[in-house]
């Protein structure tokens, strides 16, 4: 009688927990080959932003239900994008190509929570020829700053990185800087601000060497300081947005090095505002193809790092966790995070998102189905011990849902302790339309006690 009762007791709470996570769609018409974008502002609204198909660029209150059409699709392209929400302000900066090679840059604000828009400002009349690569960050005192890749060739470079400013809340922008001069290649720009500073990382060559560099402005952006190099690099496939935990600054990047090109993830971090910094290697990510690279961080200093890829060629891309407990002082070995059994199959582009006491939770593009499924995995002990299995968060095989390379779509909110993935589902088997979905969930719902 008593097992009956256990059984019918564990039937009941399977039964009550949610089957798959929650779904909302925020555009039948995506463009899903440009990665879109989300955050969350401190009223705990979830905002997100990205292209349709037709190069309108929308930014969304996902909480709210509202979409605010920041530029329309229009016979130009436009490709990048960068976008913030601070308080009432809502701000958007987009690269516009004109005919012939003729590239602008805009940028165009809300300043009423999206009820108002207004006119676009020109940031970059092609002065500096912008590329697509963009990164926009604002903090509460009306600082905007805006960095970019661009392409402008002059005698000793090739391609660098600008940047533009406003005190006013994007109002009015501040002539375009070149913060690379005396670098002949750079890529990669990176923006990171707070209420006093903002700073910028990038991988930049010289004398045919490469760097990790680093440059701070502390006045608004009407100055930068010169270039630091923060260590001799080899040669860069992509790196993450810095994070500041406390005041200790972050960056983390993955490269290779020699003639076989023999790769590696590797960081630094400075707790004097960037003047020296500590570089540290994971010499147990050597040799590790990555294919993707993304971090978080949670409020007592636990750091984690998301990344895919393969030992070998011929292999599967597999998804691993390193997780520092200590703010980036130490670190444990590379963690798999997929628990299946089998090697035939792909996982990529992992996401991650942390919470409190050690919390993190990791999402990530799953091909055990042969159609592309999110799927989802939790530790509640910084990253020590995992679910024995995998959770999805949509019925498994029925969909096409895929996440991307670059961007960290996954958000958390702490006052409902729920998570939200930003993702691009297509519309049959074909891959041509796609639309975009939000999926959230909390850990309680996917079986946590």
């Amino acid at each position: 009688m008593i097992k009956k009762l256990v059984s019918i007791l564990i039937c009941s709470l399977f039964l009550s927990l949610p089957a798959f996570a929650g779904e909302k769609v925020l555009s039948e018409n995506a463009k899903g080959n440009i990665a879109s974008e989300i955050t969350v502002d401190g009223k705990g609204d979830v905002w997100t932003a990205g292209y349709d198909t037709g190069g309108g660029l929308h930014i969304r209150n996902a909480s709210q239900g509202t979409d605010i059409l920041m530029r329309e699709g229009i016979e130009q392209a436009s490709k990048g994008y960068g976008f913030a929400v601070q308080g009432e302000h809502i701000f958007a900066v987009w690269r516009e190509k004109l005919s012939g090679s003729r590239k602008k840059l805009y940028i165009r604000a809300s300043h009423d929570g999206g009820k108002t828009l207004s006119e676009p400002v020109l940031i970059d009349d092609g002065s500096t020829e912008a590329l697509a690569r963009i990164r926009l960050g604002t903090n509460s005192k009306g600082d905007v700053y805006v960095v970019w890749l661009s392409e402008k060739k002059t005698e000793t470079s090739d391609y660098s990185i600008y940047a533009a400013s406003s005190n006013d809340f994007g109002m009015t922008f501040s002539k375009p800087k070149n913060l690379t001069a005396g670098y002949n290649h750079s890529i990669y720009p990176t923006l990171l601000t707070d209420e006093e500073n903002a700073y910028t990382f990038s991988y930049s060559q010289k004398n045919k060497k490469q760097y990790m560099i680093f440059s701070k402005t502390t006045d608004g952006g009407n100055t930068w300081s010169e270039p630091l190099e923060i260590k001799e690099i080899g040669t860069v496939t992509f790196f993450i947005e810095p994070i500041k935990v406390g005041n200790r600054l972050h960056v983390f990047w993955f490269n290779s090095y020699g003639s076989e090109g023999v790769p590696i993830i590797e960081g630094a971090y400075s707790d004097d505002g960037g003047k020296t910094w500590k570089c540290t290697a994971f010499e147990e990510t050597k040799g590790l193809d990555v294919g993707s690279l993304k971090v978080a961080y949670g409020p007592a200093g636990n750091i984690y790092l998301a990344f895919a890829g393969k030992w070998e060629d011929g292999q599967k891309s597999k998804v691993y966790m390193l997780a520092s407990g200590d703010n980036g002082a130490t670190w444990g070995k590379p963690v798999s995070i997929r628990h299946y059994p089998y090697d035939y199959t792909t996982a990529m582009n992992p996401v991650v998102a942390a919470g409190e006491g050690g919390e993190v939770a990791v999402v990530w593009e799953d091909y055990r189905n042969i159609r592309s499924n999110l799927y989802m995995q939790y530790s509640k002990d910084g990253g020590r011990t995992w679910q024995e299995n995998d959770i999805p968060l949509e019925e498994p095989g029925k969909f096409n849902t895929g996440l991307w390379q670059h961007s960290n779509s996954i958000a958390r909110l702490k006052d409902k302790d729920r998570y939200y993935v930003l993702s691009v589902r297509a519309k049959d088997d074909f891959l041509l339309r796609e639309k975009l979905l939000l999926t959230d969930f909390t850990l309680k719902d996917r079986g946590a006690k």
